[in-house]
């Protein structure tokens, strides 16, 4: 639907569609949502909630009624859910809405399933155990579903077993450097994943999910932002990789959404890194003195600057995307407008040659 709302709204400016055509293209082009696509998107919207929350209320019904129900009773409900969500995802076909969700409720009943064994035997287990192996355990049904979002509960997971595997081992690194380890592990582990998802993608085309692949993005974007400012902040920008690793994600994240695809909402985000980064920079700079007042006059106008030069080159962007689109649009117009000419000169010609 968003491409052919770009195809209208060039068309319309370049005044290929009149007003007086502009309720017809617009109902063509299937902009405006019927109601059998609303009947659609109600129908996704209660499935996934509806899953969500069962798997969820597992969770909270074990929890809730601990004392009421005995060992056995615990296990089996979650295991029968478990198998029955599973059977469900067998015997529905793989593409379908109905399969997906079916997968996704069973991984969450892995979850919970581990959860009630922990604190039913009392294992002594670390909590970054349970979530560790709660990704190692549901990945076969990662690697065979062939759902993107079963990858990204899967990152997830391994995201919050890291944070928790610091708290846990806090002692085998300085105090001083925990926050420094968490924030480079989780930008590691994230970077990593962003760059096989990109190439597996390729390939892949039910990875080309434009959810996943920017809540990822943006994750790495807010990290690496985050060491940036820290390395920054401390004056010691020159003498760890947080600033010239920035320098190569902005680089990177440019060649991969402004020259081989056009992403705005990732563009605008490494715009704002970009903005907050040299905001702290000034403000190092500015803030030094005893001219308060004037430091955040200044501060100011150079944000706002910045802000305005972001906004004139995303815009800048945008019409030149525009633009290269309309190109194959002009192409087919002049071709159509040449061809009852080049048929008519034709017809001329073999009627002379008789």
């Amino acid at each position: 639907m968003d491409s052919h709302r770009n195809e209208l709204i060039n068309l319309i400016e370049n005044n290929l569609v009149t007003d007086e055509n502009l309720d017809e293209a617009v109902t063509l082009a299937n902009i405006i949502p019927n109601s059998s696509r609303w009947l659609t998107f109600l129908n996704q919207l209660f499935l996934w909630t509806g899953s969500i929350a069962l798997g969820l209320s597992m969770l909270f019904f074990i929890a809730f009624n601990w004392l009421e129900f005995g060992r056995f009773a615990k296990f089996a409900l979650v295991e029968v859910s478990l198998v029955g969500a599973i059977i469900s995802y067998l015997i529905l076909k793989k593409e379908s809405l109905l399969a997906k969700a079916s997968i996704t409720v069973a991984a969450i009943f892995v979850g919970v399933l581990l959860a009630l064994f922990g604190q039913t035997y009392q294992t002594g287990a670390d909590p970054w155990q349970l979530f560790f192996i709660w990704a190692c355990l549901i990945l076969p049904w990662t690697m065979t579903a062939r759902f993107s979002v079963l990858w990204l509960i899967s990152i997830i997971l391994i995201n919050v077993a890291f944070i928790l595997y610091i708290d846990a081992h806090n002692r085998l690194f300085f105090l001083h450097y925990v926050q420094d380890v968490i924030l480079w592990g989780l930008f590691a582990i994230n970077f990593v994943s962003l760059i096989v998802w990109q190439l597996a993608s390729v390939k892949c085309k039910w990875l080309q999910d434009g959810f996943s692949m920017r809540l990822i993005t943006v994750t790495v974007a807010i990290l690496i932002t985050i060491l940036a400012i820290i390395s920054v902040s401390e004056g010691n920008m020159f003498s760890n990789l947080a600033v010239p690793m920035w320098a190569i994600c902005m680089g990177l994240g440019y060649w991969l959404y402004r020259c081989r695809t056009v992403e705005l909402f990732i563009l605008a985000i490494g715009c704002l890194s970009g903005i907050m980064l040299i905001a702290t920079l000034f403000i190092n700079l500015l803030f030094n003195g005893s001219e308060i007042i004037s430091a955040f006059l200044l501060l100011a106008l150079i944000i706002v600057g910045l802000g305005a030069c972001s906004a004139w080159w995303l815009n800048s962007v945008q019409k030149s995307t525009k633009v290269k689109s309309f190109e194959p649009v002009r192409v087919e117009q002049d071709r159509a407008e040449q061809e009852p000419l080049q048929e008519h000169v034709n017809k001329e010609v073999q009627h002379e040659s008789e």
